[in-house]
């Protein structure tokens, strides 16, 4: 496991092949696009919801919406035909293609919450899903949130999710040398504030499936993020505080997107 265990959440403009867009894959001519990749225990999850909000971008998980559409949930305005055929590749048990992952995005694309800009959270994955990602959408910037490996082994150990609702709580204190991150509690020691549900350990989160969780994602995002860097437009960022580095994260990534 390296040192430091890296993260990154990427901004970047996005086009398919069934999508009709404007110049360089734009639905409209100032919109901007974050793709986020993280680490469990990073705080990506946090800190997508806050610059979602702050920054009026649309949250876009690829994985959630193939998941909403096997389960038969809510869609949007997708494009029935789409909906149709991720069915049907799933029922059969075949794995969702690239291509059709593209065409999930630009039907996101297309919604008006994604009007001003998205943060793409869970793809590309690969150097392959990259090139292909590369063919329709260009990059306003990557941002790669940094925790120590032994820090963020530390939280995810801590880490507590309620059977219910799957909210997620963590027990870990950390204040050594210049991280400090408080605990997130429930207001009732065992029980979720949400839902009422009993808090526990998931099965996977233990010191030996965490650190090979890690290692394999460290393995997996390194060449990505080389690639970032050679386009110039990956920005590291290093968790310290978590949620109180907030601020400071916002008014960096704000610049590489020109507002």
């Amino acid at each position: 496991m390296s040192k430091t265990f890296k993260a990154f959440r990427a901004l970047s403009l996005v086009s398919s092949p069934s999508a009709t867009f404007a110049s360089g894959g734009r639905v409209t001519p100032n919109q901007k696009f974050l793709v986020l990749f993280g680490a469990p225990g990073v705080g990506k999850g946090t800190y997508a919801g806050l610059l979602a909000k702050d920054l009026q971008f649309n949250k876009i998980s690829t994985g959630d919406e193939i998941r909403k559409i096997i389960k038969g949930g809510e869609v949007g305005r997708m494009d029935p035909a789409l909906v149709a055929e991720v069915k049907k590749i799933v029922n059969e048990g075949r794995l969702v293609s690239d291509d059709i992952v593209l065409n999930i995005l630009a039907e996101k694309l297309k919604e008006p919450a994604s009007q001003k800009g998205v943060i793409l959270d869970g793809f590309p994955r690969t150097l392959s899903q990259l090139a292909k990602y590369d063919e329709q959408f260009p990059v306003d910037a990557v941002v790669n949130v940094e925790l120590r490996g032994d820090i963020l082994l530390e939280k995810l150990l801590g880490r507590r999710t309620c059977i219910g609702c799957g909210n997620s709580y963590n027990v870990c204190n950390i204040n050594k040398d210049e991280y400090q991150m408080e605990p997130l509690l429930p207001k009732k020691e065992g029980t979720c504030d949400k839902c009422g549900g009993k808090l526990v350990i998931r099965d996977d989160d233990t010191e030996a499936v965490i650190t090979s969780r890690m290692r394999e994602y460290d393995e997996k995002t390194l060449p990505l993020l080389n690639e970032y860097k050679k386009k110039g437009v990956l920005m590291n960022f290093e968790v310290k505080k978590g949620v109180k580095d907030y601020p400071k994260l916002l008014e960096q990534i704000k610049p590489k997107l020109g507002l």
